[in-house]
């Protein structure tokens, strides 16, 4: 079986987390949305069709992984906003001949079985539009689909209990455990190769389990409750408290108070603060002291202004979103459900906007336009601090989300 995950043009819903990815490299439970596919159905082969504005990005990150290499053989187009759950693929293997795959009144894909690269290749180019595919029957899938950032960290906690059952997560403890550190329940607890737990460290998997990927590290009297989710080599500082719900990615530092969370990766939250029904994209740096709300004080629904829409959350936890590559200032107080977009400095004791645009430098009191040149010298310094090069595609999409963003600026 071939499946294809293609954007279908919801990416704003998202707002700054789909930036500079394409909505399936979304984190959700212990993997991102793409890799659950990769996961369950490993002998799948999984090609990945982003947006065009990423497509020069994605292929260097992942080369290899587009549609140039499609058979002609039955072929699933699926969203890559739907969460890979086995009732989703066992619909997905007993779909027979060419049909829409529909979740309600929405279509979410299709099967096909005839000119698969040329009809695929005319699908992306469509932005995902399933009509061009020329298919008149259509069948019911039971699809899940995320559609906004808050959708995904309410689906956290559920989505590592089930990513943990897999074959081969839950593996048992390959790192070094201190004999003065408590597992709570250790059969749900998975600890990688090369992973290191601290005296007095407490990993609890009562309420749900508990993953630590390969390299990382749980510092000293540090205390993970599950559902929760460590990335390879990333660092939980001596004293944190992780409370279920929470997924770090890989190469991150966490400190402080995090509860119901989603870090991406390379991101740094390394002090005392709370943080809490967040979503943080990839190389973000909270400031020590920086502490988000996720309640407002009448416990009414939280609103939030994303992708250029005030939306109701019908939710009363929403904490932040913080897209890629901004940055807290010391003391920083971010609002209930605020939304900060990428290549921004927060610097602010009282609450912030509601939405903050990218490209943002300031305070409450006031934003100025960040200088895009030196936007990208700092994320050239900060990548490079992690082994990591930022790339000349990399970059001609930043210089293009910048003028975005900000079309009034003068370049």
């Amino acid at each position: 079986m071939q499946v294809v995950l293609f954007e279908d043009g919801q990416h704003r819903a998202f707002g700054p987390l789909t930036s500079l990815r394409p909505m399936f490299s979304l984190r959700c439970g212990v993997f991102r949305l793409r890799e659950k596919w990769e996961m369950r159905r490993p002998r799948w082969r999984v090609a990945l069709l982003p947006r065009a504005e990423l497509a020069d990005v994605f292929a260097e990150e992942l080369p290899r992984r587009g549609i140039d290499g499609l058979g002609d053989g039955p072929t699933v187009l699926v969203s890559g906003r739907a969460l890979a759950d086995e009732r989703l693929l066992a619909a997905a293997e007993a779909v027979s001949g060419e049909a829409v795959l529909r979740a309600g009144n929405a279509a979410v894909g299709a099967r096909i079985e005839r000119d698969v690269r040329g009809r695929v290749g005319a699908f992306g180019r469509s932005g995902g539009d399933v009509a061009v595919l020329g298919i008149d029957a259509a069948v019911d899938v039971p699809a899940r689909l995320v559609s906004r950032p808050w959708d995904i960290v309410e689906l956290t906690a559920g989505e590592i209990a089930a990513d943990a059952e897999l074959r081969g997560v839950l593996c048992g403890v390959k790192g070094l455990v201190h004999p003065g550190a408590h597992l709570i329940e250790p059969g749900r607890v998975a600890i990688g190769e090369g992973a290191t737990v601290g005296p007095g460290a407490v990993i609890d998997a009562a309420a749900g389990p508990v993953v630590i990927g390969e390299g990382a590290t749980v510092m000293a009297n540090a205390v993970v409750i599950g559902p929760a989710a460590v990335g390879a080599r990333s660092v939980v500082r001596a004293g944190a408290r992780i409370y279920g719900g929470t997924s770090i990615g890989p190469v991150c530092k966490v400190g402080g108070e995090v509860e119901a969370s989603v870090l991406q990766s390379f991101t740094n939250k390394q002090h005392d603060g709370f943080l809490g029904h967040s979503y943080l994209g990839s190389w973000v740096n909270i400031g020590a002291a920086t502490d988000g709300s996720d309640l407002k004080n009448n416990y009414g629904d939280v609103r939030v202004e994303i992708g250029g829409e005030l939306v109701d959350t019908g939710l009363t936890h929403v904490g932040a979103v913080v897209g890629d590559h901004s940055k807290t200032a010391i003391g920083t107080k971010l609002g209930t459900g605020t939304v900060v977009g990428a290549f921004c400095s927060v610097l602010s004791s009282g609450p912030t906007p509601r939405s903050i645009p990218a490209f943002s430098w300031g305070t409450g009191g006031g934003f100025v336009l960040h200088d895009v040149d030196r936007a990208l010298a700092t994320a050239r310094r900060v990548m490079a601090r992690r082994g990591m090069t930022l790339t000349a595609a990399y970059e001609a999409r930043v210089r293009a989300l910048f003028r975005e963003a900000r079309p009034d600026a003068a370049l």
